[in-house]
């Protein structure tokens, strides 16, 4: 793609860039716009899905359908086996899983790139952020629709209501485990390394797992919530990489003076 900028000098285009960059009113501005359309690539990403995503959504739906049949067993698994070892594992995975830490993490980021101008930590805050929030509005708008008991209701895994708003029956997808997918999602994307995405897909699961354990969620809330958090957070990550790809300028005479073509 090519966007045509006409000037009298060639150093006009630099001269701009570097007033942009440096400019603090205008780096909000432009990250407040890009949240804009980062919010609108997620949410319409459905009307351009190929059949290849079609194929992987509706294997993900089947998929959740099917772990209903071992919701009833896998809670009862994880009742039997709790020691004071499981409380503090899962107790940590249960916390990781939490809006608060993970939206802290994004602000301090966000805030940590500003203040040393580095651009990288600062896209990884935004992204923490429009992960945690994005798949977070999806969850909760599933959440209120489906309207499933959870297995503390006593009412078994097959219970829907539909539209539903109370915490004992809003139960798939689970919330905690969409952060915790979604924050580790878009930290594996950025460091690519793969030790540190094992280790952080592992500790997401442990949220996974910490929410059957303490009896808030059924095995398919979770397998749910890991789809949405890792897809709506891998997707983010490949939005930003694309966004970011080096651009290159190229200098032209022009009637006018010099035309500067900036080609990404």
């Amino acid at each position: 793609m090519t966007f045509v900028i006409c000037g009298v000098h060639s150093f006009n285009a630099y001269a701009q860039q570097d007033s942009v960059q440096g400019n603090v009113g205008s780096i909000l501005i432009s990250d407040a716009s890009g949240l804009l359309h980062g919010a609108s690539e997620i949410f319409g990403a459905p009307l351009h899905f190929s059949e290849a995503q079609w194929l992987m959504t509706g294997s993900i739906l089947v998929g959740t359908a099917v772990l209903f049949t071992i919701d009833e067993s896998g809670r009862s698994l994880a009742q039997r086996n709790h020691s004071h070892f499981g409380d503090d594992v899962f107790g940590f995975g249960r916390e990781y899983g939490r809006e608060v830490y993970g939206l802290s993490a994004s602000v301090g980021l966000y805030a940590g790139g500003l203040i040393f101008k580095d651009e990288s930590v600062r896209k990884t805050g935004i992204m923490l952020f429009e992960s945690i929030a994005m798949a977070g509005a999806i969850t909760l708008v599933l959440k209120s629709v489906i309207g499933r008991s959870r297995p503390y209701a006593e009412e078994g895994p097959t219970r829907f209501r539909g539209l539903q708003f109370k915490t004992e029956t809003t139960s798939l997808p689970s919330g905690h485990t969409t952060v915790a997918f979604a924050v580790s999602s878009v930290l594996a994307g950025r460091i690519k390394n793969t030790f540190a995405s094992i280790g952080l897909y592992s500790v997401a699961t442990v949220t996974a797992v910490s929410r059957v354990y303490h009896d808030a969620h059924w095995v398919s809330d979770n397998v749910l919530a890991a789809a949405i958090g890792t897809c709506v957070g891998l997707a983010l990550v490949d939005l930003h990489d694309i966004q970011s790809q080096p651009v290159s300028i190229r200098f032209m005479p022009d009637g006018l003076g010099v035309r500067a073509e900036v080609i990404f």
